[in-house]
């Protein structure tokens, strides 16, 4: 969702400790997370999703505002709309904003490729590609993610750095984690069934990460399906 020239440098999170509610949450299909900072509760990312006609519908709420001595230094907004179909991308709308900026995303599925209108890019792309949602592994499979903060196309490898454990709803589970380079530094955590269940990174010096608060039903599935 956030590339690293305007936001988010990433680092790994070997073991995560998850299940502690604090934001509520809307009923539905949903894949919510608490965000940390230097292990301080700073915000959520939120997915929720369904089907819909023309497949599946992903609608993504983040909110970021970390405190440091009682000051806010920083709020970080994002609101983000993808429908996909056939693992392929329709559409996307996605406003963004950090520090007051203000970044945006604008696409649509052309017969020659994606048509992007966005603040950092504006073409089209022919190539088979994700974007930085996140929310299926089949993502690492592909060499260029999409922005969903300004529409650039990132240039990624990927590269499967082991296994380890995380604890969700008092059960331990084996999760895969990755390593994603390139155009963007960051760790991606999924379980057996392909679910994402975390990420690490950094926000200048101080590590952060996200941990998984809730899900229903399986974004991944509904994903391959549409």
């Amino acid at each position: 969702m956030i590339n690293r020239r305007n936001f988010l440098l990433f680092s790994s999170t070997p073991l995560l400790m998850l299940g502690n509610p604090s934001i509520g949450l809307a009923a539905g299909n949903n894949l919510n997370f608490d965000i940390y900072l230097n292990d301080n509760l700073v915000g959520y990312s939120n997915l929720s999703y369904s089907v819909i006609d023309k497949g599946l519908e992903i609608l993504i709420d983040v909110h970021i505002t970390p405190k440091f001595l009682g000051l806010k230094f920083l709020k970080y907004t994002l609101k983000n709309r993808e429908v996909w179909a056939k693992k392929t991308l329709i559409s996307i709308e996605s406003k963004t904003s950090w520090f007051g900026k203000k970044y945006y995303v604008k696409g649509a599925r052309k017969t020659d490729g994606f048509e992007v209108n966005g603040s950092g890019f504006s073409g089209l792309i022919k190539e088979d590609f994700a974007t930085t949602s996140y929310f299926t592994p089949e993502f690492l499979k592909r060499k260029i993610w999409l922005s969903s903060q300004d529409g650039t196309p990132l240039k990624i490898e990927t590269k499967k750095t082991g296994k380890s454990e995380m604890i969700f709803n008092k059960k331990k589970f084996v999760i895969t984690n990755w390593e994603i380079s390139g155009d963007l530094d960051l760790t991606l955590q999924y379980d057996n069934k392909g679910n994402w269940v975390g990420s690490g990174f950094s926000i200048g010096k101080y590590p952060a990460n996200f941990r998984l608060n809730s899900r229903t039903n399986n974004i991944h599935r509904l994903w391959k399906a549409s």
